[in-house]
């Protein structure tokens, strides 16, 4: 299967200080996955309490959709993730290395006011390209 992507960097930015990419070029050709935010709910409608639970339900409901769409984790070229409290972010990254590994989309991070759900402490959202 050919690559759908590449990273893009410049000698004149600094390079991503994370597990992340400054930019992803999409080669043409390719079908996209644009995944609403996601959160970690559980099949039965449930959550967590904590940030690394739920930020690795939030994976997996990630994969899951991605499978729905026949695509895996490979094909995520940007993730946008809203926390409700920056603090958590150190225990989100654990979960986040746990689910990517080596992959490294475009990433934005942010914290935000509320989620949906006061419960909730992270949302998703993704994009995904593949060739067919």
């Amino acid at each position: 299967m050919p690559t759908v992507h590449k990273m893009l960097s410049s000698p004149l930015m600094c390079a991503p200080v994370g597990p992340w990419s400054n930019a992803i070029e999409i080669i043409p050709g390719a079908r996209y996955i644009f995944t609403a935010g996601l959160v970690g709910d559980k099949p039965d409608g449930t959550f967590d309490t904590d940030i690394f639970s739920q930020t690795e339900q939030t994976f997996r409901n990630l994969v899951s959709i991605l499978h729905a769409g026949g695509m895996n984790l490979d094909h995520v070229v940007k993730l946008s993730v809203y926390l409700s409290d920056l603090a958590n972010q150190p225990r989100y990254a654990e979960a986040r290395s746990a689910a990517l590994g080596n992959r490294r989309p475009a990433m934005s991070l942010f914290e935000v006011a509320s989620l949906a759900a006061p419960a909730l402490l992270i949302e998703i959202e993704a994009i995904a390209a593949k060739h067919d």
